[in-house]
């Protein structure tokens, strides 16, 4: 089922892999670091970075490694992560992360290069730019254990679990909470997909899940026997590959939240799995990797596909390459075939021939709707039978009735012609047409007889025929291209809605609307408030229109803010008028403004806090960027006193400095962490009363230095080693 076009045997499991330089880096549970090509089949690099201490477990998730040569590799036992860089076949220990107080559990480099996250057993997930590897900013602590971290494709957002079974997204673009959600039980791995907006997550009991994070809605359900240990997306993002700690892997469809297919492998245990160019990496707890050829035996398999010949592309995937199933091309022309299939099936029905039916139905039962729906066919054949004597006499009524009986009988194309034929019978602008209007009443009357006693259509046949006059009037309106009154008719008469001159009217003005947007976006205003003049009082486009002319009316005086840097004034106007966002003028200001941001960010990491506090004084007010703010001058903060206190030519008067933090932040983890450097600190911090932690999204008042000198040190208070 899979091509294995290569293996590599080594002795410690591979907990993470990246292509770097042209070639594959590896790190394995025992500290020991790869550079192989597979080119040339060989390892140009091979260390072990840390000889005595004690190996990783053989699924742990604290290593990781990074597309620009960078690795993490924290020792058990111990709170500090070392980074490590690979330079020419040389490796070099470049920092030192301390700021966890236990064991860490995870970290994640993110896909661009730009962060790096851990998350450790104090329930602490602490984000770093990458590859300075400073503070970025800070995450709500968890009670337990993290489990996994994974950041969004685009490194805008990042989203970690716990041990107390909650899942947290949070935005690193405004440094804000997204979203929350809990979970049936510990997650093990997860990723993002849909253009950020979802994530796929698999828990240590079995179960699978998929997270909205805009409706919030949480969908999952115990779908595995076995413990899953790593996710991988496959590129179209419609299947995610799953490794367990059995030798199973699978292949789970994200549309229908299912597992699509299952493979069995050489060996148990999967503990990374990547694709790079056109292979997948499995590797397994024994040091095995397993070089998977992903597009083995594609153009045959195309080449079947574009001649529609689904079943035979199937059975060359399930006996060469059972991945090339998981191409959309793979769906698209199984679910159009599927509809020829139906229509043979729907004749073969009529001559009783079930045994012809299933083995022309087989190919397409790996999906369970399908086979479900075939059983259905089989079950209501006689009842198919009579639909098909009933169409054929063209005793239309009877045959509707027949089918709304029996559901599975509306997906037969001679159903559909029924709907079309009672379609066309409804729209009564044809009848409307005629000289007399009571003719074409009486005439379309005729036509409904066979369907008025159908349950389905019975009340859109008496709405139709007991409101003749509300048709005509409403006609008269659309002729006229007066919408203000026909849509103002709809509003009170519902039934026209369903009706093709509401059809048609709504897209006239729904044209009219896009050219005033078209307008809008090329900057011909005066050509825009013409058109605007059309759609005033148009009941569907109320709001639209109330938009565009506020749009039009602030938009001169927004562009002027604009260009004056006013950034305060351009925000205020925004929330009085949000539409004006979709300018250019106010996607440019909102891009300056997080560039600014990310200046302000690199400042704070070096902890100058006057500078920092010059860079983005001017946001301050801004309500929309408090939470920004608060987390740059909080790291500006941080840094600072870390700094001061290395400093011998500073006497500092820790007691006010620290009051001034906690004034600001309450006694949260980063002044507690910071307190434990002296006893005195800690005294100084007990000593503080009533200051729980503060919300970031609240107004603080923001100053230059949070670090106050005196006349003399205080006693009691060293400089402190913080390499």
């Amino acid at each position: 089922m899979l091509k294995i076009k290569n293996k590599i045997n080594l002795f410690g499991s591979i907990l993470d892999m990246t292509l770097f330089d042209g070639e594959y880096l590896l790190a394995d549970h025992n500290y020991r670091v790869y550079k192989f090509s597979l080119k040339e089949f060989m390892f140009s690099f091979s260390k072990q970075v840390a000889k005595d201490a004690i190996p990783h477990h053989r699924y742990s998730k604290a290593i990781n490694c990074s597309p620009d040569g960078y690795l993490l590799i924290p020792k058990t036992k111990s709170p500090i992560g070392f980074i490590y860089k690979i330079v020419n076949n040389r490796i070099f220990l470049t920092s030192r992360l301390k700021w966890h107080e236990a064991d860490i559990s995870v970290s994640k480099f993110s896909e661009d290069g730009k962060y790096l996250a851990t998350g450790g057993e104090d329930g602490r997930v602490f984000v770093y730019t990458h590859p300075n590897h400073r503070l970025n900013t800070f995450l709500s602590r968890k009670p337990d254990y993290i489990s996994s971290i994974v950041f969004g494709k685009y490194s805008e957002a990042i989203c970690y679990a716990s041990y107390d079974l909650t899942l947290t997204i949070y935005s690193l673009k405004t440094d804000t909470p997204i979203a929350s959600t809990t979970t049936p039980s510990v997650i093990e791995d997860m990723v993002f997909f849909d253009s950020d907006q979802k994530i796929f997550y698999v828990c240590k009991d079995g179960e699978a899940g998929i997270f909205d994070t805009l409706t919030q809605q949480n969908d999952f359900h115990k779908c595995f026997s076995c413990w899953m240990t790593k996710i991988m997306l496959e590129p179209e993002e419609n299947y995610a590959y799953i490794g367990t700690r059995e030798d199973v892997l699978y292949i789970y469809c994200l549309k229908s939240n299912a597992i699509a297919y299952t493979i069995n492998l050489a060996f148990k245990g999967v503990t990374c799995i990547k694709a790079y160019e056109n292979f997948i990496f499995i590797c397994f707890i024994n040091g095995s990797v397993q070089i998977i050829d992903k597009f083995y035996k594609i153009n045959e398999f195309l080449d079947l596909l574009n001649q529609n010949e689904f079943k035979l592309a199937k059975e060359l995937a399930e006996k060469h390459n059972i991945l090339l199933k998981t191409l959309q091309v793979y769906t698209k022309v199984k679910n159009s075939s599927w509809q020829e299939v139906i229509r043979e099936i729907s004749q073969l029905l009529k001559h009783n021939n079930a045994e012809k039916i299933i083995e022309i139905a087989q190919p397409y039962f790996e999906d369970p709707s399908k086979e479900e729906e075939i059983k259905n066919y089989i079950l209501e054949k006689s009842f198919i039978e009579e639909f098909y004597y009933e169409f054929e006499k063209g005793d239309y009524g009877l045959a509707y009735e027949i089918a709304s009986l029996h559901p599975c009988i509306k997906n037969l194309d001679e159903y559909q012609k029924i709907e079309k034929y009672f379609e066309e019978i409804c729209d009564v602008s044809k009848y409307l047409g005629v000289q007399d209007p009571l003719a074409g009443k009486e005439e379309m009357e005729n036509l409904l007889e066979p369907f008025k006693n159908i349950p389905e259509k019975k009340l859109q046949v008496a709405t139709i025929l007991n409101h003749w006059d509300k048709y005509l009037l409403g006609e008269k309106y659309a002729k006229e291209n007066d919408f203000a009154n026909y849509f103002l008719l709809a509003q009170q008469c519902k039934f026209l809605k369903k009706s093709k001159t509401y059809q048609k009217t709504y897209l006239k003005c729904e044209a009219i609307a896009r050219q005033i947007q078209n307008c809008i976006l090329s900057k011909d205003y005066t050509k825009a408030q013409e058109y605007l003049k059309i759609l005033v009082g148009v009941e569907p486009f109320l709001d639209f229109v109330k938009r565009s002319q506020n749009y039009l009316a602030h938009i001169g005086d927004f562009l002027e803010k604009c260009r004056a840097k006013n950034y305060a004034e351009c925000y205020k106007m925004l929330e009085l008028y949000p539409e004006m966002g979709t300018s250019e003028e106010a996607v440019a200001i909102y891009k300056e403004i997080f560039e600014i941001f990310e200046e302000a960010k690199n400042i704070a990491q070096s902890g100058d806090t006057k500078q920092t506090y010059a860079k983005i004084c001017k946001f301050f007010p801004l309500k929309n960027w408090q939470n920004k703010v608060n987390i740059t001058m909080k790291i500006a903060y941080v840094y600072e006193m870390y700094q001061a206190l290395e400093n011998n030519d500073l006497i500092i008067d820790w007691e006010k400095s620290i009051q001034q933090y906690v004034l600001r932040y309450g006694k949260d983890d980063e002044i507690v962490n910071f307190c434990r450097q002296s006893e005195v600190f800690c005294d100084i911090l007990e000593n503080i009363e009533g200051t729980p932690q503060k919300k970031l999204d609240k107004n603080i008042n923001h100053i230059q230095s949070i670090v106050f000198t005196k006349d003399a040190k205080p006693d009691g208070i060293g400089n402190q080693d913080l390499t």
